[in-house]
Protein backbone atom coordinates (compact mmCIF):
# COMPACT_ATOMS: atom_id res chain seq x y z
CA UNK A 1 0.00 0.00 0.00
CA UNK A 2 1.27 3.47 -0.92
CA UNK A 3 1.59 5.59 2.23
CA UNK A 4 2.75 8.79 0.49
CA UNK A 5 0.45 11.78 0.77
CA UNK A 6 -1.51 12.37 -2.39
CA UNK A 7 -1.49 15.84 -3.90
CA UNK A 8 -4.64 17.84 -3.28
CA UNK A 9 -6.01 19.98 -6.07
CA UNK A 10 -6.51 23.63 -5.12
CA UNK A 11 -10.04 24.96 -5.23
CA UNK A 12 -10.94 28.13 -7.11
CA UNK A 13 -11.45 29.91 -3.79
CA UNK A 14 -7.94 28.95 -2.67
CA UNK A 15 -6.44 30.10 -5.95
CA UNK A 16 -8.32 33.41 -5.74
CA UNK A 17 -7.00 34.10 -2.20
CA UNK A 18 -3.43 34.03 -3.52
CA UNK A 19 -4.22 36.83 -6.00
CA UNK A 20 -4.33 40.55 -5.38
CA UNK A 21 -7.60 42.45 -5.77
CA UNK A 22 -8.56 43.72 -9.21
CA UNK A 23 -7.74 47.35 -8.44
CA UNK A 24 -4.22 46.41 -7.36
CA UNK A 25 -3.85 44.08 -10.33
CA UNK A 26 -4.43 46.94 -12.77
CA UNK A 27 -1.45 48.77 -11.24
CA UNK A 28 0.91 45.76 -11.39
CA UNK A 29 3.94 46.08 -13.66
CA UNK A 30 3.60 44.13 -16.88
CA UNK A 31 6.24 42.48 -19.01
CA UNK A 32 7.64 44.54 -21.91
CA UNK A 33 6.03 42.25 -24.48
CA UNK A 34 3.38 43.40 -26.94
CA UNK A 35 1.47 40.70 -28.81
CA UNK A 36 0.10 41.55 -32.27
CA UNK A 37 -2.40 39.30 -34.03
CA UNK A 38 -2.10 39.44 -37.81
CA UNK A 39 -5.43 38.52 -39.47
CA UNK A 40 -6.62 36.29 -36.62
CA UNK A 41 -10.38 36.27 -37.15
CA UNK A 42 -11.89 33.47 -35.09
CA UNK A 43 -13.44 34.72 -31.85
CA UNK A 44 -12.33 31.65 -29.91
CA UNK A 45 -8.68 32.20 -30.88
CA UNK A 46 -8.86 35.89 -29.99
CA UNK A 47 -10.38 34.99 -26.62
CA UNK A 48 -7.64 32.43 -25.99
CA UNK A 49 -5.05 35.11 -26.72
CA UNK A 50 -6.64 37.43 -24.15
CA UNK A 51 -6.33 34.65 -21.59
CA UNK A 52 -2.71 33.91 -22.51
CA UNK A 53 -1.69 37.59 -22.44
CA UNK A 54 -3.26 37.84 -19.00
CA UNK A 55 -1.46 34.72 -17.76
CA UNK A 56 1.93 35.99 -18.95
CA UNK A 57 1.29 39.65 -17.97
CA UNK A 58 2.00 40.84 -21.51
CA UNK A 59 1.87 44.61 -21.68
CA UNK A 60 -0.73 44.67 -24.47
CA UNK A 61 -2.63 42.59 -27.01
CA UNK A 62 -3.19 44.26 -30.39
CA UNK A 63 -5.83 42.71 -32.64
CA UNK A 64 -5.60 43.72 -36.30
CA UNK A 65 -7.72 43.38 -39.38
CA UNK A 66 -10.95 42.45 -37.60
CA UNK A 67 -13.48 44.27 -35.43
CA UNK A 68 -13.42 42.74 -31.95
CA UNK A 69 -16.76 42.10 -30.30
CA UNK A 70 -16.19 41.31 -26.62
CA UNK A 71 -19.76 40.02 -26.33
CA UNK A 72 -19.17 37.13 -28.76
CA UNK A 73 -19.89 33.91 -26.92
CA UNK A 74 -16.81 32.01 -28.17
CA UNK A 75 -14.51 34.89 -27.32
CA UNK A 76 -15.93 35.16 -23.80
CA UNK A 77 -15.75 31.42 -23.20
CA UNK A 78 -12.10 31.23 -24.25
CA UNK A 79 -11.08 34.44 -22.46
CA UNK A 80 -12.74 33.45 -19.16
CA UNK A 81 -13.19 37.11 -18.21
CA UNK A 82 -9.62 38.19 -19.01
CA UNK A 83 -10.87 40.39 -21.85
CA UNK A 84 -11.97 42.82 -19.13
CA UNK A 85 -8.53 43.36 -17.58
CA UNK A 86 -5.99 42.55 -20.30
CA UNK A 87 -4.77 45.79 -21.88
CA UNK A 88 -5.66 45.63 -25.56
CA UNK A 89 -6.32 47.69 -28.65
CA UNK A 90 -7.23 47.30 -32.30
CA UNK A 91 -5.34 48.42 -35.38
CA UNK A 92 -6.45 48.42 -39.01
CA UNK A 93 -3.51 46.21 -40.04
CA UNK A 94 -0.60 44.32 -38.55
CA UNK A 95 1.77 46.36 -40.73
CA UNK A 96 0.54 49.55 -39.03
CA UNK A 97 0.81 47.98 -35.57
CA UNK A 98 4.33 46.72 -36.26
CA UNK A 99 5.49 50.03 -37.72
CA UNK A 100 4.19 51.79 -34.60
CA UNK A 101 5.99 49.30 -32.34
CA UNK A 102 9.21 49.74 -34.34
CA UNK A 103 8.92 53.53 -33.98
CA UNK A 104 8.56 53.01 -30.21
CA UNK A 105 11.79 50.98 -30.08
CA UNK A 106 10.40 47.44 -30.00
CA UNK A 107 12.27 44.49 -31.44
CA UNK A 108 9.90 42.72 -33.85
CA UNK A 109 9.71 38.91 -33.87
CA UNK A 110 7.23 36.91 -35.90
CA UNK A 111 6.20 33.36 -35.08
CA UNK A 112 6.31 31.87 -38.54
CA UNK A 113 7.93 29.15 -40.63
CA UNK A 114 10.39 31.09 -42.78
CA UNK A 115 13.73 30.45 -44.46
CA UNK A 116 15.54 32.18 -41.58
CA UNK A 117 13.41 30.97 -38.64
CA UNK A 118 15.06 29.88 -35.41
CA UNK A 119 13.77 27.85 -32.47
CA UNK A 120 12.36 29.81 -29.50
CA UNK A 121 15.23 28.78 -27.24
CA UNK A 122 17.78 30.06 -29.78
CA UNK A 123 16.15 33.49 -30.03
CA UNK A 124 17.80 36.23 -27.95
CA UNK A 125 15.05 38.80 -27.37
CA UNK A 126 15.72 42.46 -26.81
CA UNK A 127 13.07 44.20 -24.78
CA UNK A 128 10.67 45.76 -25.38
CA UNK A 129 9.58 42.98 -27.71
CA UNK A 130 6.70 42.90 -30.18
CA UNK A 131 5.66 39.32 -30.91
CA UNK A 132 3.50 38.83 -34.02
CA UNK A 133 1.35 35.75 -34.56
CA UNK A 134 -0.56 34.99 -37.72
CA UNK A 135 -4.03 33.99 -38.75
CA UNK A 136 -5.54 30.56 -38.73
CA UNK A 137 -5.10 29.91 -42.44
CA UNK A 138 -2.34 32.12 -43.83
CA UNK A 139 -0.03 32.79 -40.87
CA UNK A 140 1.87 36.05 -40.60
CA UNK A 141 1.66 38.14 -43.77
CA UNK A 142 4.80 38.49 -45.89
CA UNK A 143 4.67 42.28 -45.43
CA UNK A 144 5.01 41.83 -41.66
CA UNK A 145 7.69 39.13 -42.01
CA UNK A 146 9.65 41.63 -44.13
CA UNK A 147 9.51 44.16 -41.25
CA UNK A 148 10.60 41.65 -38.60
CA UNK A 149 13.97 41.54 -36.88
CA UNK A 150 13.61 37.79 -36.31
CA UNK A 151 11.41 34.82 -37.14
CA UNK A 152 10.71 32.16 -34.52
CA UNK A 153 9.70 28.66 -35.55
CA UNK A 154 8.38 25.84 -33.41
CA UNK A 155 9.83 22.63 -34.85
CA UNK A 156 7.06 20.47 -36.29
CA UNK A 157 8.20 16.86 -36.03
CA UNK A 158 4.89 15.26 -36.99
CA UNK A 159 2.80 15.40 -40.14
CA UNK A 160 1.13 18.73 -39.34
CA UNK A 161 2.79 21.95 -40.46
CA UNK A 162 1.34 24.21 -37.79
CA UNK A 163 -0.17 24.53 -34.33
CA UNK A 164 -3.24 26.41 -33.18
CA UNK A 165 -2.31 30.04 -32.55
CA UNK A 166 -2.91 29.84 -28.80
CA UNK A 167 -0.69 26.76 -28.50
CA UNK A 168 2.10 28.31 -30.54
CA UNK A 169 1.76 31.59 -28.65
CA UNK A 170 1.88 29.81 -25.29
CA UNK A 171 5.15 28.06 -26.18
CA UNK A 172 6.86 31.22 -27.44
CA UNK A 173 5.36 33.71 -24.99
CA UNK A 174 6.31 31.57 -22.02
CA UNK A 175 9.91 31.37 -23.27
CA UNK A 176 10.03 35.14 -23.75
CA UNK A 177 8.34 35.92 -20.43
CA UNK A 178 11.02 33.93 -18.58
CA UNK A 179 13.66 36.23 -20.06
CA UNK A 180 11.84 39.52 -19.51
CA UNK A 181 12.07 41.65 -16.42
CA UNK A 182 8.82 43.12 -15.13
CA UNK A 183 8.43 46.75 -16.16
CA UNK A 184 9.87 48.99 -13.48
CA UNK A 185 11.86 46.19 -11.83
Amino acid sequence: MNTEARPIVSTTAELRRSKCDRASFAAQPRLPIRVVLDRVTQAYNIGAMFRLCDAMLAERLVVTGVEVDLTKRNLGQAACGTQHWTPWSQAPSAVEAVLQAKAEGYQIAVVELASNSIAPEAFAPKFPLCLVLGGEFDGVSQAVVDLADAAIEIPMRGMANSLNISTAAAIVLYQMSRRAEPAGA
